[in-house]
């Protein structure tokens, strides 16, 4: 407390009067206190809305959760089992849904991290797209060790060509110059005991036929990866999701509107970053402490600077100002957002998660990394708002369950914003 106000009487601006804290409060969204805004006039069709809720929500994963298995087992040279696909992280996580109901419609919110489509753009970009472009761009790089092994044999055949056409004088040719070839041909007339020509051209065939046949299976590969892409972007068009609308519509008795934000990374919602190493936890438990040190690389926080004091002036605050000027609206507007940074996170796994097969007793794993607690009320002493179940306005919360072989485990998730 004394180095707190030490540093207010130092950098504080005189003109500021933090008395005056009300204008500064932050309020969050009603969807943060309650996951579903409804009046009614009759009290008892209250009591049904929690079980539509869920029902419309697993509806909802379902039908993210569908996948094209002709095309699936194109790509994969292993069988996927169901299990294993249940367990899969190769998907499209959803968020808790946010349920807004007015006089003749539902607007349900949906936070939504699209790992499936990301998959599937590295490998394209890993396999196939960067691969071209190399080829075509880096014409004076050195080549790799297989691309060096392929030119030397492309190369090699063509001289091969040049002897079954020309006959003995480049055969004489290649004896003298190039030992390498001369002892291909060897090997191919003790082998097969036949004209060296007619070895030699087989040869040929053998090889552009080979070749012609992996590139072949590379392209179809490239369109089935394509198809899959386009599967998973039609998932989200207005042709596929009527289907859904009206299927909601009979359980709600209202017409259905979607709201889907796309988030950049998995860890910015509680509830996806809590399935995700839940899923993980299910399909190998052992490894329980590598996933936690693997998320902890994984999230970025970011750290911000509290500087007491800087805050913007009530004469600044004119609209004609900012209207034209895009690096001003950024600085004055979007960079006061509230929580759109992570300053920290808390993960907790409690349960049957021994490695071995005998449950003696429960474990307890935690990982933790940043602050998870409220800048506003804790470091610039201004008042903040409190969620229910007396949590900060800054916090998310999940509490998640699941089971193994050996007994249930439950997992706590929090992240915190700033």
């Amino acid at each position: 407390m004394k180095l707190l106000s030490i540093i207010k009487k130092t950098s504080i601006n005189k003109s500021y009067n933090f008395d005056n804290t009300d204008s500064l409060k932050h309020f969050p969204a009603s969807t943060r206190y309650w996951d579903t805004s409804i009046f009614m006039y009759n009290d008892k069709t209250l009591s049904l809305i929690p079980n539509i809720n869920r029902l419309a929500i697993k509806f909802i994963r379902n039908y993210f959760f569908l996948y094209n298995k002709n095309i699936e087992q194109k790509i994969r040279r292993k069988k996927l089992y169901n299990r294993r696909r249940k367990l899969s992280i190769n998907r499209i996580f959803l968020s808790k849904g946010e349920f807004k109901h007015t006089n003749n419609k539902v607007i349900i919110t949906l936070y939504i991290y699209n790992k499936q489509k990301n998959n599937y753009l590295l490998k394209l970009k890993k396999r196939y797209i960067n691969r071209f472009l190399i080829n075509i761009l880096s014409f004076k790089k050195p080549l790799s060790h297989k691309k060096n092994i392929l030119s030397n044999k492309l190369i090699l055949l063509k001289k091969l060509k040049k002897i079954s056409i020309k006959g003995t004088i480049a055969l004489i040719d290649a004896n003298i110059f190039k030992p390498k070839i001369a002892r291909i041909l060897r090997n191919l007339h003790q082998k097969k005991k036949i004209n060296k020509f007619k070895a030699i051209s087989k040869y040929v065939n053998i090889f552009y036929k080979t070749f012609i046949k992996k590139s072949l299976r590379r392209l179809l590969i490239y369109t089935y990866y394509r198809r899959l892409i386009y599967v998973n972007k039609s998932r989200f068009n207005y042709t596929y999701l009527q289907y859904i609308k009206n299927k909601l519509q009979v359980l709600f008795n209202k017409n259905i509107e979607f709201n889907f934000i796309n988030l950049k990374y998995f860890y910015l919602n509680s509830n996806i970053l809590s399935e995700s190493i839940l899923l993980k936890i299910r399909k190998n438990r052992r490894r329980l402490m590598r996933h936690l040190a693997n998320l902890e690389k994984k999230i970025i926080i970011k750290k911000k600077k509290i500087i007491l004091g800087e805050l913007i002036k009530k004469e600044d605050l004119s609209i004609k100002k900012y209207y034209y000027n895009n690096r001003l609206l950024y600085k004055n507007i979007i960079k006061n957002l509230k929580y759109k940074h992570i300053a920290g996170f808390r993960l907790e796994a409690n349960g049957r998660l021994n490695k071995r097969y005998t449950a003696s007793r429960s474990i307890n794993k935690l990982k933790y990394k940043g602050n998870l607690l409220n800048i506003d009320s804790s470091y610039k002493g201004l008042s903040s708002v409190l969620l229910r179940n007396n949590l900060n306005s800054n916090l998310q919360y999940t509490k998640l369950n699941s089971k193994t072989r050996i007994g249930s485990f439950g997992l706590k998730g929090w992240v915190s914003g700033n």
